[in-house]
């Protein structure tokens, strides 16, 4: 019973731990943009990654249309599939008065590179949206632009196999404008209606 405890104690701290992690993750993007406002250094930026059809892909390739990123992986159980759902009924709503596509390009940044390639994600993604665009890249180049966007993740090995790992993440979208500047971010507290709500308030109210 001493050593099921024990065991149970370590589990439980664990999960603590990434839980408060993903806490302050949420927290730095809340002071980021706070930053921001002041003039300080902004959210998000440039980058250059894959897409699912092996293309390179970077922000510029964005500029004209808004940018309405998720961070995940394609081997993430419950949460991104939950997420991308949300994602999906708000697409849904915006479909009807801003065309996704062409005014809005619906993005999922993996976090996972060494298992998310090209051809993962294209697989992946034909479950969802089709307009849906997957980037991934080298681990350099997910981290730069995971440190852009504060995401969070940590990988948690799970056996013996390299490979069988999951990874706690930071659960957020965040909003770009066609000019490619940060606008906002929405965390899984958000109901569908507010997320939609808001995009659709920035998009309406953006001046070009």
């Amino acid at each position: 019973m001493g050593l099921l405890t024990l065991g149970a104690s370590c589990i439980g701290a664990y999960f603590n731990i990434r839980r408060y992690q993903r806490e302050q993750a949420k927290e730095e993007v809340g002071v980021a943009v706070e930053r921001e406002a002041l003039g300080r250094p902004k959210l998000g930026g440039e980058f250059k990654l894959i897409n699912q059809d092996g293309m390179i892909t970077s922000d510029k390739d964005f500029l004209g249309r808004w940018m309405y990123i998720y961070f995940g992986f394609t081997y993430c159980p419950d949460i991104c599939p939950n997420e991308l759902m949300r994602m999906q009924e708000v697409l849904a709503k915006l479909d009807k008065d801003h065309k996704v596509g062409q005014k809005i390009a619906p993005i999922f940044i993996t976090i996972d590179p060494e298992r998310d390639g090209p051809k993962q994600l294209k697989d992946y993604l034909l479950d969802w949206h089709s307009d849906l665009i997957g980037l991934t890249g080298s681990p350099e180049q997910i981290q730069d632009v995971c440190q852009k966007y504060r995401v969070y993740f940590s990988k948690a090995q799970l056996g013996s196999d390299p490979s069988d790992y999951l990874i706690d993440h930071s659960v957020m979208f965040y909003l770009v404008d066609p000019k490619g500047n940060f606008v906002d971010y929405y965390g899984q507290n958000m109901t569908v209606e507010e997320m939609y709500s808001k995009i659709d308030k920035s998009i309406r109210s953006f001046s070009g």
